[in-house]
């Protein structure tokens, strides 16, 4: 009987810097970002985007809006609650699950919010009343060691980067401190 061979160990490093990848996309297609940062080694990653940064003063049902998103599991579908709010970070949820550490950085042109979550749950939360130009979201996360095997397959990763600047070359995509060149079809 021929032995089989096992699946390969999930990326979940890159998985999830998909996933998020996705949310910044959205901020740059939408015309409120410019720039992304990508960066991604072993079971760490982080992605920043100047753009608009999620909500920091909304919130849901009485709840912070970014617990509600990044703890979804922790408030089960309800009848009361219309199908988009409890949709609403399913994706995110999921990252933060598999997350040991997972901080954002929110940035506004009067406030930045700091919020670290441990194993999922919303650990600290800090408001600082800034003036900054600058606004924009940083998520920097540790997939939990118990979940990621070999850890990140940087190459294949940055391939996948390298795709979605193809269909958006005004992009600045920076990877691992790197700004990545949109390959023409000439090039190819």
């Amino acid at each position: 009987m021929p032995v089989e061979n096992p699946a390969p160990p999930l990326d979940l490093t890159s998985t999830a810097v998909r996933a998020l990848m996705l949310y910044s996309l959205l901020e740059f297609q939408s015309g409120h970002a410019t720039t992304i940062r990508v960066t991604a080694e072993g079971n760490a990653f982080s992605i920043a985007d100047n753009g608009r940064g999620h909500p920091i003063d909304k919130t849901v049902d009485g709840t912070s809006y970014l617990k509600f998103i990044y703890t979804h599991f922790d408030y089960p579908f309800e009848s009361g609650r219309s199908a988009s709010i409890q949709l609403q970070g399913i994706g995110i949820s999921l990252i933060n699950a598999m997350c040991s550490e997972l901080t954002l950085t929110v940035k506004k042109p009067d406030a930045t919010l700091y919020v670290q979550f441990r194993d999922g749950q919303l650990h600290e939360s800090v408001r600082t009343a800034v003036v900054s130009e600058e606004t924009g979201i940083t998520v920097s996360a540790r997939i939990n060691p118990q979940l990621q095997g070999d850890g990140v397959a940087t190459q294949a990763l940055e391939d996948w980067l390298l795709g979605v600047l193809a269909v958006s070359p005004t992009l600045k995509l920076f990877f691992n401190g790197r700004q990545l060149q949109a390959v023409s079809q000439t090039d190819a």
